[in-house]
């Protein structure tokens, strides 16, 4: 099975889709399967099915049995769109979302099989414009899932997501997640998804639970018990102590007004690593057409290499930016270390 990061994945899942295909995604619990597959039905307009394999009966995919004219029938479940249904206003169709596919019982399987090879609920057809795709977790990952037939298996297109902290923290700059938490992350990629069957935590570090944690701590300018009692509950407790212990750096750093009133001379540039990333995302989130002319001042205060990383934040929060004079003026200065 080939692995892939969560940007490969939405773009092969969009080609299968296109084609005609079932794609089916595996991964560990936590990682953005399931936004993946709401951000594409976004792109296509389509309405989501959410169809959750391992709390279903076989009936729910077959139908429900009936008499009609003293003739035993199946009542079609009306959530599966059927030839002649009307497509629902503001839509293109439908994506019948098989999410924890592999987790159902061998009668379930059998019944999938049928609605995804021949795309039928019992002897009627879906709609030509549903499309489907299937979700599940890895059998590593103590999770339940169940050995499914290859006649199963080969009907599908296989895909298994793999964790890649860049293509995340690009994502959580773009989503408003908390610079402390990606500042975190890009000093510490290992915390993104720390999943370890052998302990008994309930909760663990992964992009879901991060998006989380970014709830909990945001506008909060210093972590206290109460809250780290509330991340540990997120993200599991060492995780908490590690996010706590890094927001204290932030203690000793210049605020970013200090930074803003005089870029030049009146802030001193940390020199611990984790210090230098600290500050880029400080500044990356603090970048808008009015700051951007004193940030420039204040990012080529730093080393080369976190310049880079703090334009790349920039370019992914703000991309409106791209364009600005004195942007351009620094990438052109810098082509060689970006390029």
């Amino acid at each position: 099975m080939f692995e892939v990061n969560a940007v490969e994945l939405q773009e092969c899942l969009i080609e299968d889709l296109k084609a005609g295909l079932t794609p089916m995604v595996a991964s560990s619990p936590g990682m953005g399967k399931s936004d993946i597959i709401r951000t594409i039905a976004d792109i296509f307009k389509l309405k989501v099915i959410d169809f959750r394999v391992s709390q279903c009966e076989p009936v729910d995919m077959q139908g429900y049995p009936g008499v009609v004219n003293g003739r035993m029938t199946f009542h079609i479940p009306e959530y599966f769109p059927i030839e002649g249904d009307k497509i629902p206003d503001g839509y293109e169709g439908w994506l019948l979302f098989l999410d924890e596919f592999n987790s159902g019982n061998k009668q379930t399987e059998a019944a999938a099989y049928k609605l995804i090879l021949d795309r039928e609920v019992y002897k009627h057809k879906l709609h030509p414009r549903c499309l489907i795709a299937a979700a599940g977790n890895l059998t590593t990952d103590r999770a339940i899932v169940n050995t499914q037939s290859t006649a199963t298996t080969s009907r599908l297109t296989h895909y298994r997501m793999r964790v890649d902290h860049k293509v995340w923290v690009d994502w959580a700059n773009a989503h408003e997640i908390d610079h402390r938490i990606i500042s975190l992350i890009k000093f510490k990629p290992e915390l993104l998804h720390r999943f370890d069957t052998s302990t008994n935590e309930l909760t663990f570090p992964c992009p879901r639970t991060w998006e989380f944690a970014s709830k909990v701590i945001i506008n909060k300018d210093e972590i206290n018990h109460i809250t780290k009692t509330r991340l540990a509950g997120t993200i599991g407790e060492g995780a908490a102590v590690e996010l706590a212990t890094y927001s204290e750096i932030y203690q000793n750093l210049p605020t970013i007004e200090q930074i803003l009133s005089n870029p030049k001379s009146g802030w001193k540039v940390p020199k611990e690593p984790s210090e230098q990333y600290a500050v880029t995302t400080m500044l990356a989130h603090n970048t808008t057409p009015d700051t951007i002319d004193k940030i420039i001042i204040a990012i080529n205060r730093l080393p080369v290499d976190f310049q880079v990383i703090t334009f790349k934040d920039i370019y992914k929060r703000t991309p409106e930016l791209k364009g600005h004079a004195v942007i351009k003026e620094w990438i052109a200065k810098n082509a060689h270390v970006i390029f």
